[in-house]
């Protein structure tokens, strides 16, 4: 029986106006047939989630149904609850449609008369395992005529994480009373690797070579490190900084003609002291000056005083400037993981600047939130790129009549922008992201040119890899191998990363696929820290915490006589850890069968809750990993911090400090950072307070 009272948990709150409560219901709960509205093509397709398996099995229509509202909508419900619209990207939202048909399909074969909340773990592993191996038939006739699914072989990688990422969702918005039906149980990402893993061996399918098939893969970090030093270089250069100026002052009452400065030789003049201001005619010349003089102070400011004369000719400034707005492309790129359909349509009246360097900019197109308008912080790094593509402009680009939209990535620095015939409305289109791929292509093409040896190592970028770039970064911000600028970018804005990569809880693929390297990498850094103590090859290891002492257990039990072995541990060893999450004083690693150990999970809803924790949680927690280059220095700042508020308390209360909750988190913290460097073996000291 289907409970028509959870229909009202499907939507979300909604300012309606007079025409939307007499609008026709464009979508039904419970029907496999929906209307879905493509934001970006500006217009409406069909979907048809109907298969001849489940046809007459209402309860898979009706859970299909649900499933399929909540996928679409990221968990959000309608777009607009009064006419039960939705919206979404024509082939996100087909893809959608093929996974939940293969998990009907499978459902009415195998578990026609269950609830999904019946299931069990043995049934999502059958159920990944006949997906895998082809087993389920999602197509029926119609969809045939179109497209012939694979039928041999085993299914790619976005197959499986797309059900994987489905039936996790089913379990949450079923906790959360969002649905009627779903898992009972969190399915975790090991768990799913395990499976597949062992389906592919008998495929004699390697799991690597599976899992990066068709995916985009990141850049080389020190590849993309070089990249973005040399795009950070171009907006810090001495000539960016001048030519902001020069704009501003341009864009400003001082304004001086181009035409005196680049043609007619009138400021050369007023430089070389041979421009007239007094006698006859000079009433020009005397209005000019205070123009000439503001233009020749920043000129020295920037140039010295033995530059004397303007230090660019205009077409110097052209080629300038879209070197600057290529790097700029790179910057936002690399450190924001926005897509070049977002860049494309950021408009300069939509950045807001707040204290402390953060700006804002909402973007049209967000795909991993389907064109709902989303919010995205620019810090640091970033920022500087966004401030340059603002004032490399003979307009003022956040100032312009509410009527015109401009774009930030529209160009308004050439001389032809202060002519009389220039009409702002002939730029106001926004730029293709085609352009955007030229602009990309052409920055890369200079970076060769500069670091030759790199064409061997990664001849070539797409826009792509550098979102899943951006997901390394955003995890590596505190590792002492990153480089320390971009480091600082990311411990300034971690918050503003997890709204890219938790958009509507909607788990990123560059993020997941950046966690799985990461763990690898980590999981092999520490076999061989164990490896080279148990052969005395050094004294002290670089990580600790429980984890440390698995992997010196694991070896200390296995007898390893080749490199190939070494391997397989590290593969069994990186295994093990369900995910990775990076703080500034080390990173949690959770391993799929301790996980219930963690110090924050939740024992209601049976999920750790990795991002909410803390310091004082994590760091007596049995998953927490410390290496000692990357996170030494944090761990010692935290605790000074905590015991100078420890201080501050003893010196300003007269109560007792044991009931001082206050004072008892600072103090536990000392005590917990305490521990850690000395688990180190550090030499640095935290100040005691008089306890």
């Amino acid at each position: 029986m289907i409970d028509t009272n959870l229909l009202s948990n499907l939507v979300e709150p909604h300012n309606s106006n007079e025409e939307s409560f007499n609008s026709p219901l464009i979508n039904e709960i419970g029907s496999l047939q929906f209307t879905v509205y493509d934001t970006v093509k500006d217009e409406n397709f069909s979907v048809d989630l109907s298969h001849p398996a489940y046809e007459k099995n209402d309860y898979i229509r009706w859970t299909i149904s649900e499933l399929f509202i909540m996928r679409v909508s990221h968990g959000l419900g309608w777009s607009n609850p009064r006419t039960q619209s939705l919206s979404g990207r024509q082939a996100n939202v087909k893809t959608i449609r093929t996974l939940l048909i293969r998990i009907g399909g499978w459902w009415a074969k195998n578990k026609p008369e269950s609830k999904m909340s019946e299931w069990d773990q043995g049934d999502v592993t059958r159920l990944i395992q006949d997906v895998l191996e082809l087993k389920v038939k999602w197509q029926n006739e119609e969809s045939r005529r179109y497209h012939v699914a694979k039928s041999e072989g085993v299914a790619n990688r976005g197959v499986i994480e797309g059900i994987t990422y489905i039936l996790s969702q089913s379990e949450k918005l079923l906790l959360s009373g969002r649905i009627q039906d779903g898992l009972s149980f969190h399915v975790y990402g090991q768990q799913v690797k395990m499976v597949v893993r062992s389906i592919l061996k008998s495929y004699q399918i390697n799991y690597e070579d599976w899992k990066d098939g068709g995916r985009w893969t990141s850049i080389p970090l020190p590849v993309a490190m070089l990249l973005l030093n040399d795009a950070i270089e171009v907006i810090r250069d001495t000539k960016t900084v001048f030519l902001i100026e020069y704009y501003q002052h341009q864009r400003s009452d001082l304004y001086y003609s181009t035409n005196s400065i680049f043609n007619s030789g009138s400021f050369q003049k007023f430089c070389d002291g041979v421009w007239k201001f007094e006698g006859k005619g000079s009433w020009q010349g005397r209005r000019s000056r205070p123009k000439a003089e503001a233009l020749h102070s920043i000129i020295y400011k920037h140039f010295g005083t033995s530059c004397n004369t303007f230090p660019m000719s205009h077409d110097e400034i052209n080629v300038w400037c879209e070197k600057v707005y290529r790097s700029a492309l790179v910057v936002l790129l690399m450190l924001t993981g926005a897509r070049i359909s977002e860049l494309a349509t950021m408009k300069a009246g939509d950045l807001t600047y707040h204290p402390g360097g953060l700006w804002e900019f909402k973007s049209e197109i967000i795909k991993t939130n389907h064109g709902l308008s989303t919010t995205r912080g620019v810090h640091g790094l970033a920022a500087e790129a966004v401030q340059a593509l603002e004032e490399l402009s003979y307009i003022d680009k956040l100032n312009q009549n509410e009527d015109v939209d401009i774009y930030l990535f529209r160009k308004f620095f050439t001389r032809g922008i202060k002519k009389s015939s220039f009409s702002l409305n002939s730029l106001v289109q926004r730029i293709s992201t085609e352009t955007f791929r030229y602009m990309l292509k052409g920055f890369y093409v200079e970076f060769l040119d500069k670091h030759p040896e790199i064409k061997a190592i990664w001849p070539s970028v797409h826009p792509h890899q550098f979102r899943h770039t951006f997901a390394e970064f955003a995890l590596r911000r505190f590792d002492g191998n990153v480089h320390e600028a971009i480091r600082r970018h990311f411990r300034h804005s971690p918050h503003s990363f997890m709204t890219n990569i938790y958009l509507s809880n909607k788990v990123d693929e560059a993020y997941i696929y950046a966690q799985e390297k990461m763990i690898q990498e980590i999981a092999g850094q520490m076999i061989n820290d164990a490896h080279d103590l148990l052969n005395e090859k050094v004294t002290e290891p670089r990580f600790h915490g429980a984890a440390m002492k698995v992997a010196l257990e694991l070896l200390d039990a296995t007898v390893i006589t080749s490199e190939e072995e070494l391997h397989n541990v590290i593969e069994e060893f990186g295994d093990g850890f369900e995910k990775i999450v990076p703080h500034e004083y080390g990173y949690c690693m959770p391993r799929t069968k301790t996980i219930s150990q963690s110090q924050c999970f939740d024992k209601v809803s049976k999920v750790v809750k990795l991002e909410e924790a803390g310091f004082f949680t994590c760091s007596s927690c049995v998953h927490s990993v410390q290496e000692i280059n990357s996170h030494e220095v944090s761990i010692v700042q935290i605790g000074l911090t905590h015991a100078q508020q420890m201080k501050s308390i003893e010196a300003t209360t007269t109560f007792s400090l044991e009931n001082n909750k206050q004072y008892q988190a600072s103090k536990a913290a000392v005590i917990s950072a305490e521990r850690i460097l000395k688990m180190m073996k550090s030499d640095k000291i935290i100040t005691s307070s008089k306890e």
